[in-house]
């Protein structure tokens, strides 16, 4: 019996140090791909270009990908719709003299309110020396949008949903829930404020106040770009900008996008504008490293799978989102 007892000792034994073995070479792999293919955001010479279609003359028309919720984060793949991706993206297009205009193909319902912001500010410095045409797909919301309406025209499908003009912050509340499960949280603080949006108790009137102030101030940015963009009247702006989606009929009858068509009508408008008729289709593709495609070495932790589900944002604060 004895004896039967120890076998089965060393087994469980064996079994655990085959496991812990395996999890260190998984860690350690997850580690050095980190280094070699950058699970992280990428610079320039981490990305290769790639014809979509190719033309008579020299001159290329870059398409950029902006699709799915836009963030910024520095340890995000290079496929994510991070500031840093996107504009890495545009800078490569303003440093290749044979680029004649830039397809900004946005499939996104938002984000980050920053995140969003850098990208206008580069898209509307680029657009003074590189015509941008902004591509929407089936959706182009709130932050989407907004870096939309820096482009020098917008094209979207007739059944594109865009709109969503506007700021929200999702402040979750757990008091009915911690009291039931008899959780309770003392906060210490050096101010009144300090613990404001905290899950754990009701927000007070005050807290309300400010917070509303924060977002009407990154609201009236909203507004600006839109009303700058699309030279419209702010009060015009403010008007349409109550937060709904519209059609991609519905925008251009309110002039928040200039005509309607799909990927053929974008490259033709880009070549016109800049100037090249016989100019290729590109776009940059990030470069692969060894490990890039294992899927157990994602960089992306399943708290983040479940937000992404639930429609949830990935930081706290304001964000130029639309959340159905």
């Amino acid at each position: 019996m004895a004896s039967k007892r120890a076998k089965r000792t060393w087994l469980i034994i064996g079994i655990l140090v085959v496991v812990a073995g395996l999890w260190g070479v998984a860690l350690a792999i997850s580690s050095f791909s980190e280094g070699v293919s950058g699970g992280y955001a990428r610079g320039a010479e981490d990305y290769e270009e790639s014809i979509l279609e190719e033309g008579d003359s020299s001159g290329k028309v870059v398409m950029i990908n902006v699709v799915g919720e836009i963030f910024s984060d520095p340890e995000a793949s290079a496929l994510g719709a991070t500031d840093t991706n996107i504009i890495t993206q545009l800078e490569l297009a303003e440093e290749d003299p044979d680029v004649q205009a830039i397809i900004l193909n946005v499939d996104s319902p938002g984000g980050g309110v920053v995140a969003s912001d850098a990208i206008y500010n580069k898209v509307r410095e680029l657009d003074d020396d590189i015509p941008i045409v902004a591509l929407m797909g089936d959706t182009a919301a709130s932050g989407g949008y907004y870096i939309a309406a820096g482009a020098r025209e917008i094209i979207a499908h007739r059944y594109t949903w865009t709109g969503s003009i506007g700021v929200i912050a999702m402040i979750p509340n757990f008091t009915e829930a911690s009291d039931k499960l008899g959780v309770a949280v003392t906060m210490v603080k050096s101010g009144a404020f300090k613990d404001m949006g905290s899950p754990f108790r009701e927000m007070n009137d005050e807290e309300r106040a400010v917070f509303q102030g924060l977002i009407d101030d990154a609201y009236g940015g909203f507004v600006s770009v839109v009303s700058e963009g699309r030279d419209l009247p702010e009060d015009r702006v403010r008007e349409i900008a109550d937060g709904r989606i519209y059609s991609g009929n519905q925008a251009r009858e309110l002039g928040l996008v200039d005509r309607l068509g799909d990927r053929d009508t974008a490259f033709n408008r880009a070549k016109k504008l800049g100037k090249d008729d016989d100019a290729s289709l590109v776009v940059y593709q990030p470069v692969e490293g060894l490990f890039d495609n294992l899927p157990f070495l994602s960089v992306r932790s399943p708290a983040e799978d479940l937000k992404q589900e639930l429609g949830i944002p990935r930081k706290p604060g304001a964000a130029y989102l639309w959340i159905p």
